[in-house]
């Protein structure tokens, strides 16, 4: 019996669908951060103001427990993990809160930001840990 045009063997359809034709065009990227909160503790109070001022924002740092700037520093390694950035530039990326509570990735003008197609993140406490993951969907 003849096939309809467009299908293949075992009646696979060989086009793309709207949904799926750009999707070779993109890929997920992830990136998870484990932060052990004593030891985060510990380089903070041997790193002091120098420290959380290479490493955070103003607006990060600003009211932020010890337990927020752990969550902050896990989120922002997932997303270098995520995004392959070089490490180094801890103020390329900002993590911001929604009055809800949500956190958030913010790109300073440095980096080219032209590829995210969508990032989403989570920070999550549990006892002496916290861990960040970022899932990222990025232009080819």
């Amino acid at each position: 019996m003849p096939q309809p045009s467009g299908w293949g063997a075992g009646n696979t359809r060989q086009t793309k669908s709207p949904v799926t034709q750009h999707m070779d065009r993109l890929e997920v990227r992830t990136g998870i951060d484990l932060v052990r909160l004593a030891e985060f503790q510990h380089s903070l109070q041997d790193g002091g103001e120098a420290l959380l001022r290479r490493l955070f924002h103003p607006s990060e740092v600003q009211g932020a427990s010890v337990e927020r700037l752990a969550g902050i520093f896990a989120a922002k390694e997932a997303a270098y993990k995520a995004l392959s950035l070089p490490k180094g530039d801890w103020h390329v990326i900002e993590i911001r809160y929604t009055p809800d509570g949500k956190p958030s990735l913010a790109f300073g003008p440095e980096y080219d930001a032209s590829r995210v197609v969508s990032c989403d993140l989570s920070i999550s406490h549990h006892g002496e840990y916290v861990v960040a993951s970022v899932v990222a969907l990025l232009r080819a």
